[in-house]
């Protein structure tokens, strides 16, 4: 009698997605953003920007993977931003090990009006995510 294992290889990546905040205290949508065939499971999301101050500030977002609500509308920017001094893989708001479902990333951010924050041109909301993929 012989037993088969299956020892499928998973690698651990980092996805980044960028959206161009260009219209002041508005909402903008990311559209067909999608996750690579391979993704097995999401374990981590982290938001960042050029302009760090004005994220921090002024935006806030709804966040789904494959469909499913993972932050609700008006969900604050800041909460999901880290600093310099923390170690590159504690960065990421840890998710867990959210399953992809039909690979989809919708994001809804909302620029709000703040006086330390001034929109004056525009700024990045760059999301980046750390996966599972198959090998």
């Amino acid at each position: 009698m012989s037993t088969t294992v299956n020892k499928s290889k998973v690698k651990e990546s980092r996805i980044v997605f960028q959206l161009n905040i260009d219209k002041s205290e508005g909402i903008i949508t990311s559209n067909g953003w999608e996750f690579p065939k391979q993704t097995k499971a999401i374990k981590g999301i982290q938001l960042s920007s050029d302009y760090p101050n004005k994220l921090y500030h002024r935006g806030s977002q709804r966040i789904e993977i494959g469909g499913d609500e993972i932050f609700p509308d008006q969900f604050q920017s800041s909460l999901l931003m880290s600093s310099l001094a923390v170690a590159p893989k504690e960065r990421f708001f840890d998710l867990g090990e959210v399953a992809p479902n039909d690979l989809s990333v919708k994001i809804r951010y909302q620029d709000e009006n703040h006086s330390q924050a001034v929109f004056n041109g525009g700024y990045k909301l760059i999301v980046t995510f750390l996966i599972d993929e198959s090998v």
